[in-house]
């Protein structure tokens, strides 16, 4: 009885254990024990899961639109001088897209346009009746001039936004500004 139940121990703490070290699913979706880190900003408006693997970094953003959802990474005037991730979904798929907007933010131009590359490795998105859902991953730093940095440990300042439609160079319904505690 001893043995089974000793047993029975540590096949859970090794399956919890593995359950851990398990990569999230690149899905567009939240599954539970998927990423370990989280933030919400405005009341659950704007949320984010992020989890390090290596060097790279997982993140899904949650959104209350049906519009585009977008995270400037590490903006250092406002939203200024900011890497920024937009995504949306429309009938044909989701869409992410690399950005850059300069330290006078007057708008933001796709890191390819300012000769950079667009950055996201792997993408998804989905819609219900009240969020849109990005996730990708990228690498923690991409060697980019016009990509920050997502570091390992520490405070990363960010500033999120929301916009109503599907078209990232229209205006934000609404936005903010916020840290994550990397750890």
């Amino acid at each position: 009885m001893r043995k089974a139940l000793i047993l029975a121990i540590t096949l859970f703490l090794l399956t919890f254990a593995f359950a851990q070290t398990l990569k999230p699913k690149i899905d567009g979706k939240l599954s539970p024990n998927e990423y370990p880190h989280y933030a919400s900003f405005s009341n659950g408006d704007f949320q984010i899961y992020w989890k390090i693997e290596g060097d790279e970094v997982y993140i899904l953003m949650i959104g209350k639109t049906k519009g585009y959802v977008a995270l400037g990474i590490n903006p250092t005037v406002k939203a200024g001088d900011a890497d920024y991730i937009i995504g949306y979904v429309t009938d044909k798929g989701a869409q992410v897209l690399d950005y850059y907007a300069p330290e006078k933010h007057m708008g933001h131009t796709l890191d390819e346009k300012l000769g950079g590359k667009n950055d996201i490795l792997e993408l998804a998105g989905t819609e219900d009746k009240e969020y849109t859902y990005i996730e990708f991953r990228r690498k923690l730093d991409t060697k980019d001039k016009y990509d920050k940095v997502f570091p390992k440990t520490g405070t990363l300042k960010i500033v999120w936004a929301l916009g109503n439609s599907d078209d990232p160079n229209s205006m934000h319904v609404k936005r903010g500004y916020g840290e994550l505690k990397i750890n």
